[in-house]
């Protein structure tokens, strides 16, 4: 986990998910096809370590600490401790979910399927990523209020209609001209504004009292 020390906060929680988890995907496919190698032939466990490695090196940075570290910015400051136990004791059983039912799995559809299963499941993580989770990097407790409390569907459609449309031009056609148009600015302009407004407001009746 230590890469996410320097690239968490530089890259983002979203998009460090959003690189990693088809990375993650294809490492686990490559490496389930592998399988498909003979046993007697020297590359078969070479190349399986290999594709396990570099799995290994794409979790690191991402799936490793990130839901950690998201999970303790989603919840409000009045639940923060209940919530971010209940995050880890969800994570933690799903993990040990993970390692109890494998050798099931690996029984069932052999190394190739289950790894390909896992490859998949990293797939349909990727989506409900794009589609539900918002970037919180360098974000202000206020500010985070605000993200969090954006429509489902409003960030959905945000997503859909203009940043993945941008991403396609900035980064498959090489526009550099792509502009993206922020989702958050007027939230956090209008919370500022707000901000002032209780602050002048409790000066007037502190005022007013003395």
């Amino acid at each position: 986990m230590q890469p996410a020390i320097w690239t968490i906060d530089t890259f983002g929680r979203r998009s460090l998910l959003l690189f990693t988890f088809p990375n993650m995907a294809w490492t686990l496919l490559a490496a389930g096809f592998c399988f498909l190698i003979p046993r007697e032939n020297p590359a078969h466990l070479g190349l399986v370590a290999f594709f396990i490695y570099l799995f290994a090196a794409f979790y690191s940075p991402g799936e490793g600490p990130v839901p950690f570290t998201y999970s303790a910015e989603v919840f409000p400051l009045s639940h923060r401790e209940v919530g971010m136990g209940w995050a880890v004791a969800t994570c933690l059983f799903w993990a040990s979910v993970l390692s109890i039912s494998f050798p099931a799995i690996l029984a069932a559809f052999s190394p190739t399927g289950a790894f390909g299963f896992y490859a998949g499941l990293n797939v349909c993580a990727f989506v409900m990523i794009f589609f539900f989770v918002p970037e919180t990097k360098q974000r202000t407790l206020e500010e985070l209020d605000y993200i969090f409390a954006v429509p489902g569907k409003k960030f959905i459609a945000y997503q859909t209609g203009k940043a993945a449309p941008w991403w396609f031009k900035r980064w498959i056609l090489w526009q550099r001209d792509a502009k993206l148009e922020p989702l958050y600015v007027s939230h956090a302009s209008s919370f500022v504004v707000f901000e002032h407004l209780l602050i002048h407001c409790a000066l007037l009746g502190h005022g007013s009292h003395s």
